[in-house]
């Protein structure tokens, strides 16, 4: 159930086993290490009770089932400091800075829960250490001043997601942009007229909608993601789109077919035919987040998943590279359209949310886009995700 809808977070195909799963041809595979009964019965327990949570609309920490975040959060004095520099990289820029692409922890400690038992061991819910005021005060202390936050929706944690966005804005306003994350198992999907309901209830709320991820290859135009374009449209809010390479000519067609609507594509399978989109689409963006190894690194370890200290071992010992190969991969770029790309980490797993790991991040962040031109510096690190989560026309960048 969980593997379905993680089909459409963006997480490496690494996870793919977790969407496996419910794949009645890997189930059937697997009868020798799993048994198809437990599974089940695993699911049904978890749909039952979540279903259970849902129309009693008990999502308070009474609860035993869901986070704490869906309470009304209080507000703390932040105790963290910015993490002092380990490299001594120069130029370094030291400005504000918005993350483009960040998946919020979800508000269900049952998805979660469930993720985590079917193989998902990262998923990440609020709750103990990892709380809103946590998370708001990690952001400050990063000097980040805004993050596109998406916000993971099922039939199962629909209100618990809403009211979590809600309370950020109250309490930290303007310090997430939330975006409307669509889940598309049919299990666990809202349907297209709650998905509509649910934006028009909270009009102004969600900044946008998505990630949207074709984790399968399948098409771009299935009718549960034009439904949620045409809502794009509607609200006029941009959509954050995860192709692949075997996408490109869908993509073109999308653009074609929506030129009233902004989409922000990342992945990296697209990176050899982004610039294309960019050039022909004004109302195309990417977000530059691909270059942090944070799911891996290298042929043969891409598909593995690594903890924290086998990532912070790895980062540090190939920082310099890595800041070399990303401005190879995009300095050039980035400067030919500069009104058209902005920063991002793609942080998801629970351990990205650890205070030495955001702080190696954003130095890595700052020192790359310190190699930039300074005529483009700040347009990258902030203002052009500034601007796609304000306006509401899709011809909005300038020149």
């Amino acid at each position: 159930m969980l593997a379905r809808f993680s089909r459409f977070v963006s997480v490496p195909r690494t996870f793919h086993k977790v969407q496996e799963l419910l794949n009645g041809a890997t189930i059937i595979s697997m009868r020798k290490s799993l048994s198809v009964l437990t599974l089940g019965l695993l699911v049904l327990f978890a749909i039952g009770l979540m279903r259970t949570v849902t129309e009693r609309g008990d999502f308070s920490t009474k609860n035993p089932g869901l986070a704490a975040v869906t309470a009304v959060a209080k507000k703390k004095d932040c105790a963290l400091t910015p993490r002092p520099r380990e490299f001594n990289a120069a130029p370094y820029y030291e400005g504000p800075l918005i993350d483009a692409h960040l998946h919020m922890p979800v508000s269900s400690s049952i998805v979660a829960a469930v993720g985590r038992r079917m193989g998902f061991e990262h998923m990440p819910s609020f709750g103990g250490t990892l709380t809103p005021d946590y998370l708001a005060c990690l952001l400050k202390g990063e000097g980040i001043k805004q993050t596109i936050g998406f916000f993971l929706m099922t039939r199962f944690s629909l209100g618990a997601e809403v009211r979590t966005a809600a309370n950020f804005q109250k309490n930290y306003p303007g310090l997430i942009a939330p975006f409307f994350m669509p889940g598309t198992n049919d299990t666990l999907r809202i349907s297209t007229s709650t998905a509509k309901s649910t934006l028009q209830k909270n009009k102004g709320l969600f900044k946008g909608i998505g990630e949207i991820k074709m984790f399968d290859n399948g098409s771009i135009f299935r009718p549960v993601f034009l439904a949620h374009y045409d809502l794009a449209k509607e609200q006029k809010i941009p959509v954050m789109l995860h192709p692949f390479h075997e996408h490109k000519s869908e993509v073109i067609r999308l653009l074609e077919r929506y030129p009233e609507v902004r989409f922000l594509f990342h992945g990296g399978d697209e990176r050899e035919w982004i610039m294309e989109i960019i050039k022909r689409f004004p109302n195309s963006y990417r977000s530059v987040d691909d270059v942090f190894a944070l799911y891996g690194w290298g042929f043969g370890h891409e598909r593995t998943k690594p903890g924290k200290e086998e990532f912070l071992a790895y980062f540090r010992e190939h920082f310099d590279e890595m800041l070399a190969q990303a401005l190879s991969d995009w300095k050039g770029r980035i400067e030919a359209y500069p009104d058209r790309f902005m920063w991002g980490t793609d942080r998801w797993y629970d351990w990205h949310f650890d205070y030495e790991v955001g702080g190696l991040l954003t130095e890595f962040g700052r020192a790359f886009i310190g190699r930039l031109s300074p005529a483009v510096q700040e347009q990258f690190a902030y203002k052009n995700a500034e601007r796609l989560v304000k306006n509401n026309t899709a011809a909005s960048a300038p020149g």
